[in-house]
């Protein structure tokens, strides 16, 4: 079906209620893609994991010196520093909300981006990491076309990208981006370098709408 929305709108009589997301994380894809007439269910609307929590967060790697690395067509592109990153900063979610109430509750994590390879580094990593065997059970990391159709209580987005350039490839495709950023039914982060991704006008609105909330 969101497919169908993305490919051929007029087709579609448009849902205007959404009962997936918090609705901070819904009101930038709301606007962009649904002309802003997206609305969230009462009973949804200010749900969340934490107290004083902000539902979305963009961490910024500009001034981390990361860079991307070019795999070959089939895998794409990786960026190992911004995965090692995401997965510190899974792990210290995990810690705030403690271990033990992540196992009781069940929740659920998602680890997105678009590219294979950066796919595969992170699934190496939790598969080797210790402290990640308890919630394996509970962490599914895929591309941004895996994930269609899903949703998790966490979501966390590496866009990888990272060059002087300004170049960001197939992130140009704003229907998958829609995708990944819909996701997340309670918390999103997304980690990306903001001097590479703000060149691009939806990234750019992106970054600054969450600055507004955060």
């Amino acid at each position: 079906m969101e497919r169908v929305v993305a490919n051929k709108p007029s087709t579609v009589s448009l849902l205007k209620v959404q009962y997936r997301m918090h609705e901070d994380i819904m009101k930038f894809p709301s606007q962009w893609f649904y002309n802003g007439e997206l609305q969230a269910a009462p009973e949804i609307r200010y749900r969340g994991i934490l107290d004083w929590d902000t539902p979305i967060n963009w961490i910024d790697t500009s001034d981390m010196d990361f860079k991307e690395e070019f795999i070959g067509e089939t895998f794409g592109r990786i960026n190992k520093a911004e995965a090692d990153l995401l997965l510190q900063e899974l792990k210290a979610y995990i810690n705030r909300i403690g271990g033990k109430r992540v196992l009781e509750e069940q929740i659920d994590f998602g680890i997105i981006s678009p590219y294979k390879a950066q796919v595969q580094y992170l699934r190496n990593k939790i598969k080797a990491s210790g402290s990640l065997k308890p919630y394996r059970s509970l962490l599914t990391v895929n591309t941004v076309d895996g994930f269609q159709g899903q949703e998790r209580d966490v979501i966390f987005i590496s866009l990888v990208r990272a060059n002087e350039d300004g170049q960001i490839g197939f992130l140009n495709d704003l229907r998958r981006m829609n995708v990944a950023i819909t996701r997340a039914r309670m918390k999103l982060v997304i980690l990306g370098e903001a001097e590479t991704m703000k060149r691009h006008k939806f990234y750019k609105e992106l970054i600054e709408y969450i600055h507004t909330i955060t």
